[in-house]
């Protein structure tokens, strides 16, 4: 065997040794968030799962009939997992919650159109239990006045239906935000009553089929 013929099945074998790492680590990957995150991961391409685009319709506290749009992502993507995959060191210090999820939303009403951010997690003993947080993607594109979304706190999801408890942040004309609650004085005694600053307003998603 000539020495090129020998430089070459050194290459070959290099070649095949990394080729197979990859496939481990993308199969190991893969196959750990099917059981880790079966609210996000499934075999079967046509199952329910929480990630993907759900839309609904609600009114704020002020009465403003508004449409909520929202996505949520798979929490690793194909790309970032075949990343992942072809590193040759693994990354440290990085404690990745596997409850997870991140994502967007779109509210539409006469006011104007609302873009924020999502993020949460759905519970530890049962996935089908959630809460998330809602964050504008540009502050300087607030709609004011208005009842901006605060966070869905609790909810819950199953098959094509989303249900969640949107909570509310009351922004004023100058940007400033505020909260409050009413004593009502009852047999002597304050009873304090929630606004509507503060009132909470369920509503109901179901899924959007693409």
């Amino acid at each position: 065997m000539t020495k090129g013929k020998k430089i070459l099945l050194v290459l070959g074998g290099l070649l095949g040794l990394s080729w197979g790492i990859y496939e481990c680590k993308y199969y190991f990957s893969y196959y750990s968030d099917l059981q880790t995150r079966p609210w996000a991961y499934s075999r079967d391409q046509n199952a329910k799962l929480l990630v993907g685009k759900w839309q609904g319709a609600f009114k704020d506290p002020n009465g403003v009939s508004k449409t909520l749009e929202i996505e949520i992502f798979e929490p690793v993507s194909e790309e970032e997992r075949q990343k992942k995959a072809s590193r040759r060191t693994r990354r440290r210090g990085r404690n990745e919650n596997k409850r997870a999820f991140e994502g967007m939303a779109t509210v539409k009403s006469r006011l104007g159109q609302e873009e924020y951010e999502i993020y949460g997690a759905v519970e530890k003993e049962d996935f089908h239990k959630l809460s998330f947080n809602f964050r504008p993607q540009d502050e300087a594109k607030r709609i004011l006045p208005n009842f901006t979304l605060l966070e869905a706190n609790p909810g819950s999801w199953e098959t094509d239906n989303l249900l969640l408890t949107l909570g509310f942040s009351r922004q004023n004309a100058d940007g400033s935000s505020s909260s409050s609650s009413e004593g009502v004085v009852k047999n002597g005694k304050i009873e304090w009553q929630e606004s509507k600053d503060n009132q909470k307003i369920r509503v109901s998603l179901k899924r959007i089929k693409l």
